[in-house]
């Protein structure tokens, strides 16, 4: 299996976005950058697993999502777009690379590859050749560079 661990903000997002969108309803979610994800998927077969904070409010089972977790699966089913899993929280002490790694040994059948996708500079470790950063000061988030990066990741 390959795996893509998806941040949200920042990834699918970004300050140029911030400025357009509207801010009265549920918009956190750039769907222009919704395509280059489903390239991804679509390019090397991989399952996203959610690494976001927003994985608080998602659950594999949709009765169990609350309104942004049903946000979330709405606005990736436009793309045709599923979210397979979320890593696990490890509360105050854990961070999103040992959230990762937790997520990695656990899995229920063999990780082939895997990509991180998020806009934030944890000390990835062992994890960083894995890992494309994005940039939602500066650029629009996920971009055409970072797909292919991930692309190239996930195919070897």
């Amino acid at each position: 299996m390959k795996v893509i661990f998806l941040d949200i903000d920042g990834v699918l997002n970004s300050s140029a976005y911030d400025r357009k969108r509207d801010w009265d309803k549920l918009t956190n979610i750039d769907e222009s950058r919704l395509p280059l994800v489903k390239r991804i998927v679509d390019e090397t077969g991989a399952k996203i697993v959610l690494s976001s904070t927003w994985r608080v409010h998602w659950d594999t089972d949709a009765e169990k999502c609350d309104a942004d977790g049903g946000y979330l699966n709405e606005t990736f089913s436009k793309c045709s777009l599923e979210i397979f899993s979320k890593t696990p929280d490890l509360g105050m002490d854990g961070d999103r690379p040992e959230e990762i790694r937790a997520w990695l040994d656990a899995a229920a059948e063999p990780v082939e590859r895997f990509v991180i996708l998020d806009d934030y500079r944890y000390a990835w470790g062992k994890l960083s050749d894995f890992f494309v950063k994005t940039n939602p000061r500066f650029g629009l988030g996920l971009e055409e560079g970072h797909v292919l990066r991930a692309i190239e990741i996930l195919n070897g």
